[in-house]
């Protein structure tokens, strides 16, 4: 018996998770956290799989929206093993102990009275049952035998992992979040080509086409252009970066621009939790596939600047890069802080090099025109945008050309189609239809459970 069942609330990208059914064994695949809801309407579906047991988890990787609410399942289940990569590990750790820390605001600011969720205490109690493994290396799901899992460099974020379980003579490949091509730090995904008989696959970007000349190295010279233009016209550079993944892989692409004399020398501001991300991914930098091998971030002379103290607000200088979270200008995070007084100056850029959500105050600032007023936080006077906003291609995940050619590759029978919104996921699911035929490709419903046999 195979089976599985979706536990988002949504066709969406949330709450992440996932149950997997192999014979009598039941595995949890991720456990996010909704980054838009609030409170337990946050969380995944779990009153549907609360009542029975689970054998194991499997965390492909740190984001929230995948890690978000795995206390609170293991809460539930105290003895149940879950298992990651060395680097997941770390890095959720960290990010958890941030979200009480969010949450906690989040209470004594909103009045959400069930926040925290759970509590750092909690987070240093759970993680006696996480099992770093490493990739390549198969290992058994419980003590007493069954299905086999083995994990696979995803490329998406440090520590990201594809799952291989094998069951029964079949083969299940849950991608997880992916990137085949290289980034300035990671490698691109290093996953199976052999046959898969099941493979469940994200869609994230399945509802956008990327023009088929695209080349990071021209984006990255497009982005030193458009820096080099402010930066000479006495403006500053604002870049919103999410602390984990997206902060690490821009500073590294900034710093070979400036190897190459792309860029001019200047230091890059970072503050807050992107420190803490940055010396964690410092720490594996001789312990997983990536490129720059042994560079340290944090240990590059003049290459980063930090606040004078925690939660500071840095002076808006000319001459200057920030490189600030929130990612998506978040309110009260500093790169929507700063961008209060930031986009009144016309000599200033700033620009977007990743994903923003379309309700965020940095997607009201990419569609706003200049001298548009733009509402940055919902409890201060919007703010007349003068700077200059660009955006740039830098994307962690797969453009959805590759996740089709990677799918025609393992010419799978099923498909489970997952980690999109609606016309992304729809769109994989009219396109793989017509590139392999004879695969079932599959939708599922949030909640429904599916037999795969």
């Amino acid at each position: 018996m195979i089976r599985f069942q979706s536990l988002t609330r949504n066709i969406e990208i949330g709450a992440n998770c996932y149950l997997l059914s192999l014979g009598n064994k039941r595995i949890l695949i991720d456990s996010g956290m909704h980054p838009k809801a609030e409170s337990r309407d946050a969380l995944p579906q779990f009153d549907h799989i609360i009542d029975e047991p689970l054998d194991a988890a499997i965390l492909s990787h740190a984001h929230l929206d995948h890690s978000g609410s795995l206390p609170i399942i293991q809460r539930h289940y105290p003895e149940m093993p879950v298992f990651m990569s060395e680097a997941t590990d770390a890095l959720a750790q960290a990010l958890l102990h941030n979200s009480v820390n969010v949450m906690t605001s989040k209470r004594e600011e909103l009045g959400i009275t069930d926040y925290p969720l759970f509590t750092h205490r909690e987070i240093h109690k759970v993680n006696r049952q996480w099992h770093p493994r490493r990739n390549g290396k198969t290992f058994e799901l419980h003590d007493s035998g069954g299905p086999s899992c083995t994990f696979y460099d995803a490329g998406h974020v440090m520590g990201a992992v594809g799952a291989l379980f094998e069951f029964s003579g079949k083969k299940i490949l849950y991608t997880g979040d992916v990137h085949f091509e290289d980034q300035s730090i990671l490698k691109g995904a290093d996953f199976p080509r052999e046959r898969i008989d099941i493979l469940i696959l994200e869609c994230t970007r399945g509802g956008a086409e990327r023009d088929p000349q695209y080349n990071r190295c021209s984006e990255a010279e497009r982005l030193a252009l458009s820096m080099e233009e402010c930066l000479g016209s006495k403006g500053s550079v604002m870049i919103p970066l999410f602390a984990m993944g997206r902060t690490q892989e821009t500073i590294m692409m900034l710093y070979e621009l400036q190897k190459a004399k792309k860029l001019r020398k200047v230091s890059f501001l970072i503050g807050g939790l992107s420190i803490k991300m940055t010396k964690i991914y410092d720490r594996f930098s001789k312990r997983i596939r990536r490129n720059h091998q042994g560079l340290n971030l944090m240990r590059v002379k003049g290459l980063l600047s930090t606040p004078r103290s925690r939660g500071e607000l840095p002076k808006l200088e000319q001459g200057k890069i920030y490189t600030l979270s929130s990612g998506m200008m978040t309110e009260k995070t500093m790169s929507n802080r700063l961008a209060q007084q930031f986009i009144a100056n016309p000599r200033n850029l700033v620009a977007c090099v990743g994903y923003a959500d379309p309700d965020s105050p940095l997607a009201r600032l990419i569609q706003s025109e200049r001298g548009e007023e733009v509402l940055l936080d919902s409890k201060k006077d919007p703010v007349k945008r003068q700077c200059s906003v660009q955006s740039f291609d830098f994307s962690g995940h797969a453009p959805r050309e590759s996740l089709i050619e990677y799918a025609e590759s393992v010419n799978p029978e099923k498909i489970i189609l997952v980690h999109g919104d609606r016309p992304a996921i729809e769109w994989m699911q009219e396109r793989l239809t017509q590139r392999l035929p004879e695969t079932k490709v599959i939708i599922p419903d949030p909640g429904k459970e599916i037999d795969l046999e």
